[in-house]
């Protein structure tokens, strides 16, 4: 199933705390993105008391589907209850966070701090495999620190252990997302092992993504912080329109993504979700700070908000047309 997943969509959207919620997710898939992944999940959270928050990122759609569940954990009991929850809500693939550099999270064992002890961790996918027989995915980074990149190792444990495919996001946990990524690691896995793999880490554009795939010989790319404001960035026919047609779809797509989020988030929360949306796609905008503080201290409806900012994206595309332009003259 993974590997059917990953050769049908090269290009997937990476699970992003805060980010990725069902709106963002379907307007990724609107644009081709391959299979999507929930924000991280909390495994005791949802094992033990399930918080509005837990219960609002676990939230998705029929449409969504197939789609990856990610869990956030350490403990190889909590993850196995948590594993059947999620196999029992729904989800087709459960994705094992083993990357999450910050440190609130690694301080208590969890994320890229599971690189930390092969042994222990063995036992925890060991302890997962038993539960469930849903396909079990895993994120990592190239290890702790410089002087623990274990990742190889590491993803070869992951492999004997039963994972069905893995994501490697080759910086170190101290490194977080500073320096360049090495992507010599990630080619040196896929020779290493025989399960599929995602290469992630500096891929801004649909440009690094092919690169990424020809050089590593990965079987997917996962896409982060680029994606951003930047849906279209998972899709080739989009890179290939005019900018009048750009334009067009950037606004029907933007319209649909308010639409999905007045859809999906209580009305509380809506002013708030669509303004930082907003700020993400101001992105390039001519004035884009200020832009963004309008967006965020105006006291105005937010009907008229998304007017004002359309008025500056149109502005937008103008100021490149006429650019192009001089340059053409």
């Amino acid at each position: 199933m993974i590997k059917k997943l990953l050769e049908k969509n090269k290009l997937r959207l990476a699970p992003m705390a805060g980010v990725t919620n069902s709106p963002f997710r379907e307007i990724c898939l609107k644009n081709y993105a391959g299979f999507v992944t929930t924000e991280e999940i909390d495994a005791t959270s949802l094992v033990y008391n399930q918080s509005e928050r837990t219960k609002e990122i676990s939230n998705f759609y029929e449409r969504e589907k197939p789609i990856a569940m990610q869990l956030l954990g350490c403990d190889p009991k909590i993850m196995s209850e948590a594993s059947i929850i999620l196999q029992d809500m729904g989800a087709d693939i459960i994705d094992i966070n083993m990357g999450c550099p910050v440190p609130k999270i690694t301080k208590k064992g969890k994320g890229a701090a599971l690189m930390k002890d092969i042994l222990e961790t063995s036992k925890l996918v060991k302890s997962m495999r038993l539960v469930t027989k849903l396909p079990l995915t895993a994120k990592i980074r190239s290890g702790w620190n410089d002087e623990n990149e274990n990742a190889l190792e590491f993803s070869k444990m992951l492999e004997e252990e039963g994972i069905d495919s893995i994501t490697v996001h080759p910086r170190t946990r101290n490194q977080r997302y500073q320096g360049l990524s090495k992507w010599e690691i990630i080619k040196n896995i896929v020779d290493g092992i025989k399960i599929p793999v995602t290469g992630n880490g500096d891929v801004k554009s649909f440009d690094d993504a092919e690169k990424m795939l020809q050089f590593t010989s990965c079987n997917s790319v996962m896409i982060g912080r680029a994606a951003i404001g930047n849906p279209w960035i998972f899709n080739f026919n989009y890179q290939k329109l005019s900018d009048k047609n750009k334009l067009d779809k950037i606004i029907s797509d933007i319209l649909f993504h308010i639409e999905l989020m007045k859809d999906f988030f209580s009305e509380r929360n809506i002013d708030l979700q669509i303004k930082k949306q907003l700020s993400y796609y101001s992105k390039g905008f001519k004035n884009s700070k200020e832009l963004r503080l309008k967006i965020f201290r105006s006291e105005e409806k937010i009907d008229c908000i998304l007017e004002f900012f359309l008025e500056n994206l149109r502005e937008t595309f103008e100021m490149i047309e006429t650019n192009l332009e001089k340059t053409k003259a």
